[in-house]
């Protein structure tokens, strides 16, 4: 049977922008989790392009519950900041902005940073977008290495933008930027949206896959394990054939988990425990 460390699912606080941060940790606590990756949003934490709120008391507050923030990504699918904003102004902010959370990330004690290339404007030519996105990953694979953190570049839906929809897109943007602090994230459901497979994914990046949004889907949805209609067992297989050993973010963001979010926590953690060997 395939099997999971404990420790690998974490739980992410999206679904929980109602509620406090306290709340969030202590649902994360009382459902099993011991990982969680943290969203860079209010009510949660506070960041903006010139700083951060003290990440060593979101570290404590999280370690106390006996959780640890694997992972931090700052919002990056709100057009606040972008990181292929084609406006000058606008991308040398957002670019301040994701070295804030790359020290963020580094204050939070966690070794991986999630983004992802949307912000380009539909009338550029995607080409451009495309060169932009190069550029800012380099840049920002540089700040990363000196903070002794990675940044992890998963794939979108078509809907978020015109460039790195697919494996083949991020693959191709991979060896462009070729920095050793920049590597892939598999997302479930930007993968299913765009008709791809685990294996695929797998085939493509093996090791150098460093993180995943590991979610059910329809293929749409982001949704909590159970609600969609994806192969939880063969799709963890997958894992185990190639020996990952990465993190399974649970990015929940799907509306109906809104007013529970801790009940739907408890529901999807469950989906995992028979693959627990720990």
């Amino acid at each position: 049977m395939p099997r999971l460390l404990r420790q690998q699912v974490a739980g992410m606080n999206i679904h929980y922008i109602y509620y406090s941060l306290d709340y969030f940790l202590d649902a994360q606590q009382k459902a099993g989790f011991k990982t969680v990756e943290l969203v860079g949003q209010a009510p949660h934490f506070l960041m903006d392009y010139t700083g951060f709120q003290d990440t060593k008391k979101v570290r404590e507050k999280a370690e106390s519950r006996g959780l640890k923030i694997g992972v931090f990504t700052p919002e990056c699918a709100a057009y606040h900041y972008l990181l292929c904003s084609p406006d000058p102004g606008f991308h040398k902010r957002s670019m301040e902005y994701f070295k804030q959370g790359i020290k963020a990330c580094a204050g939070l004690g966690s070794k991986i940073m999630l983004t992802n290339c949307i912000g380009g404007t539909w009338d550029e030519e995607p080409g451009r977008t495309y060169e932009r996105a190069v550029k800012s990953l380099k840049e920002l694979g540089d700040a990363a290495k000196e903070s002794g953190v990675t940044v992890a570049v998963e794939t979108v839906r078509p809907e978020e933008s015109k460039i790195i929809t697919t494996v083949g897109g991020l693959k191709k943007l991979y060896d462009d930027v070729s920095h050793p602090n920049v590597k892939a994230a598999l997302d479930t459901v930007a993968m299913g949206v765009a008709g791809e497979t685990p294996r695929q994914w797998f085939e493509t990046f093996g090791k150098d896959i460093i993180h995943c949004h590991f979610v059910d889907g329809r293929p749409y949805g982001h949704l909590i394990w159970g609600d969609g209609l994806y192969p939880l067992d063969r799709y963890i297989k997958v894992l185990n054939d190639y020996g990952y050993e990465g993190y399974l973010s649970q990015e929940i963001t799907d509306g109906r988990y809104f007013d529970k979010p801790a009940e739907a926590d408890a529901r999807n953690f469950k989906a995992f425990e028979p693959y627990f060997v720990n």
